[in-house]
């Protein structure tokens, strides 16, 4: 693995540091997918191995998000298939991120992340995917799921696991508008488990291993209900009406909003796994949609004539 190292201890905690070769910043890259893929088999095989807690090597933060120069090339290939080979194919490259994260949240054993700095966007899905998430307390901390503010879509887990934490009214804000997290709105919506300063932080994530951590998230588990219930209650009715209104009268309107909608609605009603088939979907069609291909050169046009800090 080029971009994550594993080092198990006597105690059988495998500590794996996310540390990108030549970055400033952690980034979710075909290459870091790639990666992910073989972690997860690593951790699942390796009986030396009881837990792990993932982390990053930069003073940046644990991962600002997709690779958005990747992601054009992506989006511009995924765009132009027309044949049902083409589109089968562009779609299991779509996902591919998505089933790598699923991977190492099926791997079996009990996994934490440590989060400083940045945590943004597929940065934040990847930490979602592990079964606790310890935030560390210092300036600079910043959790999101902000695509939407690109005319995008959380397309690996995001708008599923945090609808399963937080019920569908508490996690359409941040998926709809990208709002930024404060630690106490985290807390609240289970985001994060706990937050601390980060000289306890790695002793505190080998305690909760050691302890008997689970090794499988929530929805995974026998009995699990989605918090205030699904879309066909008073609830949901009176949620999802009002949602749709104002994304027709929002100037902002594009395919995401719709998509996102859609896939929280269709995704609260089926098993994780079919939830995660149903984001994909959208979130394909999202990027094929002329509107991301726009707004991510946009975006990126805009940080290359920015100055240099």
């Amino acid at each position: 693995m080029d971009n994550f190292t594993l080092d198990v201890g006597a105690d059988g905690i495998a500590i794996v540091t996310f540390d990108m070769p030549g970055r400033s910043m952690n980034m979710i890259s075909h290459a870091v997918q790639r990666d992910l893929g073989a972690l997860a088999d690593t951790i699942r095989r390796d009986r030396r191995i009881i837990g792990a807690i993932l982390c990053s090597g930069k003073p940046s933060g644990f991962c600002a998000g997709a690779d958005l120069k990747e992601l054009q090339a992506d989006i511009g290939r995924w765009g132009a298939a027309a044949t049902q080979d083409e589109l089968r194919e562009a779609l299991f490259e779509a996902s591919d991120f998505s089933g790598r994260i699923r991977d190492l949240e099926t791997a079996g054993k009990p996994l934490v992340a440590v989060i400083g700095g940045v945590a943004l966007g597929g940065g934040l899905e990847l930490a979602l995917g592990c079964h606790y998430r310890i935030a560390i307390d210092e300036d600079g901390l910043r959790l999101g799921l902000p695509e939407a503010t690109l005319g995008l879509m959380p397309g690996a887990g995001g708008t599923q696991r945090l609808l399963r934490l937080a019920g569908m009214s508490a996690a359409l804000p941040y998926l709809l508008d990208g709002k930024a997290m404060r630690v106490d709105e985290a807390l609240a919506l289970g985001v994060i488990d706990e937050s601390m300063e980060r000289g306890r932080a790695f002793d505190r994530a080998r305690q909760w291993i050691a302890e008997g951590g689970r090794n499988a998230a929530p929805w995974d588990e026998k009995g699990y209900r989605l918090p205030g219930g699904g879309p066909h209650t008073g609830a949901g009715y009176a949620l999802f009406g009002p949602a749709i209104a104002a994304r027709r009268g929002n100037e902002r309107q594009n395919d995401a909003d719709a998509n996102i909608l859609k896939a929280v609605y269709e995704g609260s009603q089926v098993p994780m796994d079919a939830g995660l088939r149903i984001e994909s979907r959208y979130f394909f069609n999202t990027l094929r949609a002329p509107a991301a291909a726009r707004r991510v050169a946009a975006f990126l046009s805009r940080n290359a004539k920015a100055p240099a800090a």
